[in-house]
Parts: structure tokens; sequence; C-alpha cells
């Protein structure tokens, strides 16, 4: 939110950056680690690797709705003057 003029605040649409870059960090470790676990030559490690891939994905689209959850529903793309904030 910020501020212009007549302190009438602009409502700006974005992602929330915060949970995109726990997106990103969380694609980074898991894509990792399931790396890890493929390249095991045991049964029982390389069965885990398919396990943390599917993990990691699911969490990161999890989190990707959550952080562009503001785009799916259009009453929340416009503040209504008259709300109260505070």
């Amino acid at each position: 939110m910020v501020l212009a003029g007549d302190k009438v605040p602009m409502f700006r649409l974005r992602a929330d950056r915060g949970m995109l870059l726990a997106a990103f960090l969380v694609f980074v470790v898991g894509g990792l680690l399931s790396l890890y676990f493929f390249s095991e030559d045991a049964y029982l490690e390389a069965c885990r690797g398919p396990f943390v891939l599917i993990f990691t994905v699911c969490l990161v689209a999890m989190l990707l709705i959550g952080a562009t959850s503001r785009f799916w529903f259009r009453h929340l793309w416009h503040h209504r003057t008259g709300y109260r904030y505070g």
C-alpha cells in the first residue's frame, strides 16, 4: 500500500514476494534432494527420489497458489472506499 497526494491508499496487484521466494527455495532444495536420492545405488535410497520430487512439486504448487491467491478472485482486485484499516 502506497500513500499518494491526499493520503489516499493506492493498492497494487502483485504476488506475495515472500511466498514466491519460499517456493523458489523449496524447489531448489527439493530438486537437489531428489537428484541425490535418484543417484544413489541402493534400492531403498533410490525409492525416496520420486517421493521427494512429488512432495516438492506439491509444496511448490501450494506456495504458488497462496502467493497468487489475490489473482484468483476478481473481488480482491480492488479496494472499496469506506473500509477502515487500523
